[in-house]
């Protein structure tokens, strides 16, 4: 019976599940990763990447594993030398340090690599590099863009990425695969081998082999960046029916079989097949910061005594707006010097009006990123950190006037259905799809139905929160 090992690298932890060909989980687990936030800048230690792996292997008969597979944060930038040794941090994909440079890059690379150009784009990431750090580009000889890339090459020796992952980068075309013409920008021999999901990088080497317990013959599977597999698990399939992440940072996706004008298209996972996504740099990182403000320390867990606050109607302040940028944004508006903003401040604002609005705010900026796709949503399904506050998923019916599902384990899940890749690689499934709908039916889920009355206080709320950006955007 096929073993597979499913990681996760996201923002602020490593996971993982084990899991077998039935579907059957023998171990899950995480290990937190630190953000380094200085001067502006958001990074982190691939090192500290490699020694969670490490840990978090260790707790588990890592022997007993056949294949291994990856999914992880995407558009990240980092750089390693002759040696494979990491240079610098890793810039994060919130990073917007590339966003004075979107200018100066050729139009054509917009065009054929159909993103849409910010300062989180990797590729205007590397102009910085150019002007600011050209020492780092000088020692360089490889360049890697997804996190969970490094754990790969520390476990194979091998340089690559995948499909989905690439897209993000600024520097695939979206239709061939290939690497667009780079000159003057980076060498293209720095640059990862691009593959698909369910392709083998190579075998665990030796001396990882040693380091971590997995066996010399296990076989490295690409896998996929995080909206790959968040997609992929959601069981999004037809028009309508959207997939929304709630990590740190967060999205709105649907599937098509071509790109899409006015959003951000991916590879996805199943071939031929396109995601095409909204990204939003404030997501869960806005329930983080609302409950650490509200709670920073004490003996309860903060996301409970959250979660009691937005139970209760102290204050009342219905009309009070939050508009959530905590880190600038991507979308709906792409500025990465605007910061958070309430508006409706009165004498009976309760700290629970402040959490609520907080949250309401995002759920705006989404539903803002689902009319850009141009359909009538008939579904939305949550998955991520954030949806583990029942209220919020409340929240995100009644703004979105739609039922939203939200599946049990759904931090966990994309691993889960990201194993389905390896499988298909192995030809020991028939598709995709008939892996996602069994493990879909295996978990329980609980949906939230759009409350009446509420939907019409979000509508009207909804067109007050459209007009605060362009009010306020020149005071930052």
């Amino acid at each position: 019976m096929a073993v597979i090992a499913a990681f996760d690298l996201g923002t602020t932890a490593l996971k993982c599940v084990v899991i077998n060909e039935h579907q059957e989980i023998s171990f899950s687990g995480k290990v937190n990763i630190n953000t380094i936030r200085k001067d502006g800048f958001i990074e982190q230690d691939p090192n500290e990447w490699w020694r969670a792996f490490i840990e978090l292997s260790s707790r588990f008969d890592a022997s007993s594993v056949d294949y291994m597979i990856f999914s992880g944060q995407m558009q990240d930038l980092y750089f390693l030398d002759e040696n494979g040794v990491v240079i610098e941090n890793a810039v994060l994909y919130d990073d917007q340090r590339g966003a004075s440079f979107v200018d100066a890059l050729p139009p054509y690379i917009a065009e054929e690599t159909s993103v849409s150009m910010n300062g989180t784009i990797p590729v205007a990431k590397l102009l910085w590099f150019r002007k600011n750090r050209p020492d780092v580009l000088e020692k360089a000889r490889h360049l890697l863009i997804g996190a969970k890339d490094y754990l790969i090459y520390k476990l194979t020796g091998v340089l690559a990425s995948d499909a989905t992952n690439m897209s993000t980068s600024g520097m695939m075309n979206i239709h061939t695969k290939e690497y667009v013409n780079l000159d003057g920008i980076i060498d293209s021999s720095t640059l990862p081998k691009i593959m698909y999901s369910d392709e083998i990088v190579g075998t665990v080497t030796q001396t990882a082999s040693k380091m971590t317990g997995f066996r010399e013959d296990v076989e490295v599977f690409a896998g996929s960046g995080d909206a790959g597999a968040t997609t992929l698990a959601s069981g999004v399939a037809n028009a309508g029916e959207f997939s929304i992440n709630l990590g740190t940072s967060g999205w709105v996706a649907s599937l098509s079989s071509s790109p899409m004008d006015g959003v951000f298209n991916l590879a996805a996972i199943n071939r031929g097949l396109y995601i095409n996504v909204i990204p939003v740099l404030n997501a869960a990182n806005v329930h983080n910061w609302i409950s650490k403000t509200i709670y920073p320390s004490g003996e309860r867990n903060r996301y409970d005594v959250l979660h009691d606050m937005l139970l209760s109607d102290e204050g009342a302040n219905e009309n009070l707006l939050c508009m959530p940028y905590l880190v600038g944004e991507r979308f709906p508006v792409a500025d990465d010097k605007v910061r958070g903003v309430y508006i409706g401040l009165d004498f009976n604002t309760g700290l629970s009006d402040l959490a609520r609005s907080a949250l309401e705010g995002v759920a705006f900026s989404l539903k803002m990123g689902m009319e850009q796709h141009k359909v009538n949503p008939t579904s939305v399904s949550l998955i991520g950190g954030g949806a583990t506050e029942p209220v919020w998923n409340q929240i995100f019916s009644d703004v979105f006037n739609v039922p939203v599902t939200v599946f049990e384990d759904s931090e966990v899940l994309p691993s889960i259905a990201l194993s389905s890749a390896v499988l298909h690689g192995k030809k020991m499934i028939p598709s995709y799809s008939s892996f996602i709908s069994g493990i879909l039916k295996r978990h329980e889920s609980q949906t939230y139905n759009p409350k009446k009355d509420r939907v019409e206080h979000y509508k009207r709320l909804y067109e007050r929160f459209k007009k605060i950006y362009p009010a306020v955007k020149d005071l930052f």
